[in-house]
């Protein structure tokens, strides 16, 4: 049975340790158990209806009212939406049916949201930090690490769906853009994303996929010579720094434009006049050649 700290609960709902402990100890809302050590020790359960609580809290529910109302009344009242709901309980939602491995309910969630949003404000505002919410739990080894396979993988599989729906470029004049990430970066989902808003801004891509390295890229322009190179990095899993980095390619791809986005890529990064950051999917979304 998959366990968590009550850390792990705080980082999950958003609900700090010590008001989780008076929703407890005042009014009963969750009995976790408790390990040989005498720490609390919750269950799916647990956390999925603290993430109930928690968002009916932030309606505006007082938790005296809430603790008054049954098991059921919770769950209902937790999955209403319309058309003013606020991005938490979609979030929630998706982390209680990757709790449960529930393709059907975490897939419902997310074309709800596309017909609610559209397929960019889907991702961006729900989708894409509710990857990140439970993603840096499963990174430093906390929790997480098979329902974050899973609905990773979901996820995955949407995006490609949508990048396959969407006009290729077929200039034979347009100069390819190479997308990658680096050797040692396996985050796909994020380099999918630059996929899909790079497609349909009109860029003609070669998609050379995760974990790429200098060598490959090098063996590609051995017969391509007109091209640019566009990289996400999520984590610096490279053994050399960002700035090290782009300065390697730069060196073995002289007088070629690389683009470069990620979280390791802070607003003040600055390196040359062939090196352009995106900093974030927003600015992605409006980039143009």
């Amino acid at each position: 049975m998959q366990t968590f700290s009550i850390r792990d609960i705080e980082n999950l709902s958003g609900i700090k340790a010590h008001t989780i402990r008076v929703w407890e100890q005042r009014y009963g809302l969750i009995m976790p158990g408790r390990k040989e050590s005498r720490h609390r020790e919750y269950t799916n359960e647990d956390l999925k209806q603290i993430l109930r609580v928690s968002y009916l809290y932030h309606q505006g529910y007082k938790i005296s009212k809430i603790a008054r109302m049954s098991k059921e009344e919770i769950i209902s009242l937790s999955l209403q939406y319309d058309s003013h709901s606020s991005i938490e309980v979609f979030v929630n939602q998706l982390i209680e049916a990757a709790l449960d491995f529930d393709e059907e309910g975490f897939e419902k969630v997310i074309n709800t949201l596309i017909l609610k949003w559209g397929f960019e404000n889907a991702f961006l505002n729900v989708v894409y930090p509710f990857l990140k919410k439970i993603g840096m739990l499963w990174m430093t080894g906390n929790v997480l690490p098979a329902q974050e396979h899973f609905s990773s993988n979901l996820i995955r599989k949407r995006i490609i769906i949508t990048i396959d729906g969407l006009t290729s470029v077929t200039d034979a004049e347009s100069e390819i853009m190479l997308l990658f990430t680096p050797k040692g970066e396996f985050h796909e989902i994020p380099l999918l994303l630059s996929h899909y808003f790079l497609k349909k801004n009109g860029f003609r891509l070669v998609y050379l996929g995760i974990n790429t390295s200098i060598e490959v890229l090098a063996n590609y322009a051995e017969s391509n010579p007109f091209f640019k190179l566009y990289f996400h990095m999520l984590t610096n899993f490279t053994d050399k720094e960002p700035d090290v980095y782009l300065k390697e390619l730069a060196a073995v791809f002289p007088g070629k434009k690389i683009f470069a986005s990620g979280p390791v890529f802070n607003e003040n990064f600055n390196y040359s006049d062939q090196v352009k950051i995106i900093h974030s999917f927003r600015e992605l979304s409006a980039f143009k050649i």
